[in-house]
């Protein structure tokens, strides 16, 4: 899967253009938040590459179009696409496949828990989730859903070749990455343990800022508000692992050890309007 470039745009091989830039977000500064593992992403929206040598493993693949944001560290570390050996998704949301399908449709292989998989093959996570489209008079709605449409979400390609994962299974991936479902976020909601690290890539399981509304957290809710409480409830699966650092999907890591544990004892739902 190259990319060509032009000075407006670029262009996937399966023909999708992409924006050079998306004027309603802002790039991260790419960082090395703990040994072998880089933040790379929207301010919204992170995605992780986890390295060992030059082979790339990606927790998430943020929206479409932040296929940019991972050419632009490849290349600054001297790295190309055929390095990136798997992506492991947290869960079958449009701002976690990303640009996965395009790495799936040239062989790479994507990890989707095995209760996310249908959605994942489809084209169905480019729906507005009803957290938004409830609140859509929102400012802050609008501008992460203008975001998302100038990352391409609404032509985003869906990942036919999903491979399924189970609860509790390590994967064959660098790190042995540790499956932890955490159903509430969505069915096949999950989190991704790094043993060798002890830190936990908590996608939209626990966050530390809310992308649509901007509250800080630590914070949880569901695309489905009915499912918030559930949610919260469900942390208490993830303190078996109170000691890890938290790598969250939307807001500022923490990777410092316990931070895990601290965030599952003053985590809130969030709400609109809210700050936290």
């Amino acid at each position: 899967m190259e990319v060509m470039q032009t000075p407006g745009m670029e262009v996937s091989k399966n023909g999708t253009r992409l924006t050079a830039r998306n004027r309603f977000a802002t790039p991260r500064t790419p960082r090395e938040v703990v040994d072998g593992v880089w933040l790379l992403g929207s301010r919204r929206v992170n995605f992780y590459a986890l390295t060992e040598g030059k082979s790339v493993t990606l927790v998430d693949a943020g929206f479409y179009g932040h296929l940019r944001y991972l050419n632009e560290w490849l290349a600054a570390t001297g790295r190309s696409h055929r390095d990136v050996e798997a992506i492991v998704i947290t869960h079958g949301h449009a701002d976690h496949l990303g640009f996965a399908g395009d790495f799936d449709r040239r062989g790479v292989s994507v990890y989707v828990h095995e209760d996310d998989l249908a959605i994942s093959r489809s084209t169905n996570v480019r729906r507005p989730p009803p957290r938004i489209t409830r609140n859509l008079w929102r400012p802050s709605a609008l501008a992460l859903l203008a975001e998302a449409a100038n990352d391409s979400v609404f032509t985003q390609p869906p990942v036919p070749g999903a491979r399924p994962f189970a609860a509790d299974e390590h994967l064959d991936v660098p790190g042995r990455l540790r499956a932890v479902r955490v159903p509430g976020h969505s069915p096949g909601n999950c989190t991704l343990h790094h043993p060798g690290l002890d830190v936990m890539f908590t996608g939209d399981t626990l966050m530390t800022c809310d992308p649509m509304f901007g509250g800080e957290g630590p914070l949880v809710f569901s695309e489905h508000p009915a499912n918030d409480e559930l949610c919260l409830q469900n942390l208490t699966l993830l303190r078996p692992f109170a000691s890890a650092g938290l790598l969250p999907a939307h807001g500022e890591p923490d990777p410092a050890p316990g931070a895990l544990g601290a965030a599952i004892g003053s985590a809130r739902i969030a709400k609109p309007g809210r700050r936290h």
